[in-house]
């Protein structure tokens, strides 16, 4: 009998994942709008730190859909979602919680593995 704690990460995964990889994808419909958000809060380069995050998000998604080196590559989206939680969406309760909760996700995939079906088993 399969022991289906053992789904728990893959579950996790594809919805977090799904999450990143989705944000990064629409954000690359319009850098100049990214660009122009980090401007607007003070980010030195903002076109530079654009495309960190667009590459981060849409890369970063599609490595943890896939199980790829998660404890590497939660660790920056980690950091998107306290960045963004603390200088875009503080004034905005129910985003700041939504992204509360993708980390908290992006945190137990780094404490917990990419669980079965995974590219890599880090």
């Amino acid at each position: 009998m399969r022991n289906y704690q053992d789904l728990a990460p893959l579950v996790l995964r594809v919805g977090i994942g799904a999450m990143f990889l989705y944000a990064g994808v629409m954000k690359l419909f319009d850098p100049a709008m990214v660009s122009g958000m980090l401007g607007g809060i003070g980010f030195p380069a903002p076109t530079f730190w654009a495309w960190v995050l667009i590459v981060c998000e849409a890369l970063g998604g599609l490595a943890v859909l896939l199980g790829f080196q998660l404890k590497y590559v939660t660790v920056p989206l980690a950091v998107i979602l306290l960045v963004a939680t603390l200088t875009v969406h503080l004034g905005n309760p129910g985003v700041a919680l939504q992204h509360v909760a993708l980390l908290a996700g992006t945190i137990s995939l780094w404490l917990s593995g990419p669980g079965t079906l995974a590219v890599s088993k880090q």
